[in-house]
């Protein structure tokens, strides 16, 4: 009977949400990216004041965790299926 890769599931989810922290971030910062194309560039602090907020905390949280959940019942389920396929 085959087992569950945490450690694949734990990598996978590591990668979404720094995907995920990326896209905040960008999305985010889009009105100071704007403002460095034409050489106005806010101080670093600004820029991190307006991503790193408690909301997109818990989102990236929230998410991370589904991520994990999701990966680990489509494993699940996939090694029922072989073993079921198997046991026919």
């Amino acid at each position: 009977m085959e087992k569950v890769n945490h450690q694949k599931i734990i990598i996978r989810t590591l990668l979404k949400v720094l995907l995920m922290i990326v896209i905040i971030i960008i999305l985010n910062s889009w009105p100071n990216i704007k403002q460095s194309f034409s050489g106005h560039v806010p101080p670093f602090s600004y820029w991190l004041d307006h991503s790193f907020k408690i909301s997109n905390i818990i989102l990236i949280l929230g998410f991370g965790g589904y991520f994990y959940y999701k990966d680990l019942t489509d494993q699940k389920e996939l090694i029922e299926k072989a073993n079921n396929t198997n046991e026919h």
